[in-house]
């Protein structure tokens, strides 16, 4: 019988604060696309120095990887979590692409904070690019609209 790969030790393990839930993590802004809430801006600046801290030396993970998420027994559904997790995660440079990802699992247990546990696949193929930089969208001034040509019109000739 195969050992599953949970049995072994992983290759990297980090821990954070719990992150605000799912349905907290973006607003509604007047005139803008959702964006991050407060809350979520908050744990991802205190979280990720914390990651950050733990990571001092380590390489990205640029490869098809495993990932434990161990979380504190709440009422929130368990797969609540690894969005803003894995997010964290590639932020701050523990691993290149979460779409990299290959088999997940969130385990409540009895915690306060949250344990992520990774293990590097290199055999495996299908390998993703590393995540682009995100594009802040920028204030752009607005324009007045476009004049609709008068298409039935040949060019030069106007309505008296």
């Amino acid at each position: 019988m195969s050992q599953h790969w949970s049995d072994s030790p992983p290759d990297r393990i980090v821990t954070m604060p719990r992150c605000p839930s799912l349905n907290a993590l973006w607003v509604r802004a007047p005139g803008k696309p959702r964006v991050r809430s407060e809350a979520y801006r908050d744990w991802a600046r205190a979280a990720g120095w914390d990651v950050k801290r733990q990571l001092v030396g380590a390489t990205s993970i640029d490869c098809r990887f495993n990932c434990l998420i161990e979380v504190p027994i709440t009422r929130r559904d368990s797969d609540n979590w690894s969005k803003a997790v894995l997010d964290l995660c590639e932020s701050v440079g523990a691993i290149s692409n979460d779409g990299n990802l290959n088999e997940l699992f969130v385990r409540p247990v009895p915690r306060e904070d949250v344990m992520v546990a990774l293990w590097v696949l290199p055999e495996m193929g299908a390998v993703r690019k590393p995540a682009a930089a995100c594009v802040r969208a920028t204030r752009t001034r607005r324009h007045a609209p476009k004049r609709r040509a008068l298409t039935w019109l040949a060019p030069g000739k106007m309505p008296p």
